[in-house]
């Protein structure tokens, strides 16, 4: 029983590694998926205004190119640009409506309540899309708590930036990471760790510029399968590099009665060649010291299994202790 577990648990390391990749990128997958963020941000797919594409609702910034669509009235349908204010200019409006800051959607709600107000137009439908984006906005994302496209005039210090975007989250790994890449492809990637950045530490709150990205990978996690108390996904803390097996057990809640520690199994892919390795360790003697308290990695997948001997006896043990009980009660009824 317990080595079909095992070899189960061993075939579902095979999509486990790809699964925690998508949840918790590596540096270097970080920084290219960073990168495709940055390209995809002359799209439309990021620049519309759905709220669904994964950074937030792109925001109107300055020198932007909009094309204003009124359904009503054609001849007000226009091409305009954003000053260096952030307003635009429109026909049969007295006042340059203020636009940088807000969402597409957001613009398109304030120029139908300008129109409305001056009594231009009853109730118009207008539909703004971006048409040339050449303001410098900054991405935020990964494990923030409201990762989003912020418009950047010049520079901004990293931790104000990550304040708009609601702080750091609690799944965060261990470094926050700007990338900076130049006209001609090469990317620059400075990493500060998220510890120095929460103690807001001078050294840390680097300067950021439009066109950056910022990316907070999130931390890396152990699965733990077996019989264990608490078994499943566990993040690795953000504020250490590395963590243990006897670690790991504990925020697992510990093993179960049943368990076989002496059996147990660290599941590990090589980085190099991908194939699955098998560690054996005896966990009693790793708490006796007697065998080295293995520092695990993420993705890695710790096995404990169940004695059958265990169990049967656990069983048997807490069915005594109902039957006695039982007698205990009724025998002292006269």
């Amino acid at each position: 029983m317990a080595f079909a577990a095992f070899t189960f648990f061993s075939a579902l390391l095979l999509f486990l590694p790809s699964l925690a990749l998508a949840q918790a990128p590596s540096p270097s997958s970080s920084q290219q998926s960073a990168g495709q963020a940055a390209r995809g941000a002359q799209t439309t797919t990021i620049l519309g205004s759905s709220s669904g594409d994964g950074f937030g609702g792109y925001l109107i910034g300055p020198n932007d190119l909009l094309s204003i669509t009124v359904l009503e009235s054609p001849e007000l349908s226009r091409d305009v640009r954003v000053d260096a204010e952030g307003n635009i200019g429109l026909a049969l409006l007295a006042d340059h409506p203020h636009l940088a800051g807000l969402s597409l959607t957001q613009a398109e709600a304030l120029l139908k309540k300008k129109y409305q107000e001056s009594g231009i137009l009853n109730d118009p439908n207008i539909t703004i899309t971006l048409k040339e984006l050449e303001s410098k906005p900054v991405i935020v994302s990964g494990a923030v708590r409201q990762p989003g496209v912020f418009q950047v005039s010049g520079s901004v210090r990293l931790l104000r930036l990550l304040t708009l975007a609601g702080g750091i989250g609690e799944g965060s790994g261990t470094v926050v990471q700007v990338i900076h890449e130049e006209d001609s492809g090469p990317q620059h990637v400075t990493e500060v760790r998220v510890a120095d950045v929460r103690l807001g530490k001078e050294e840390a709150n680097i300067v950021v510029r439009g066109g950056d990205i910022v990316n907070v990978p999130p931390a890396g996690a152990v699965y733990v399968l077996g019989a264990v108390n608490h078994p499943g996904r566990i993040l690795l803390p953000s504020d250490t590099d590395q963590t243990t097996v006897l670690n790991i057990l504990a925020m697992a809640e510990d093993a179960k009665r049943t368990a076989k520690l002496s059996h147990t199994v660290l599941i590990r892919r090589k980085d190099s060649t991908g194939e699955v390795e098998q560690i054996p360790l005896d966990l009693k003697k790793i708490v006796a010291q007697q065998q080295p308290n293995i520092v695990v990695r993420p993705n890695d997948v710790l096995f404990v299994p169940e004695s059958t001997a265990k169990r049967a006896f656990s069983r048997g043990l807490e069915a005594a202790i109902q039957v006695a009980t039982a007698a205990a009660v009724y025998g002292a009824v006269p």
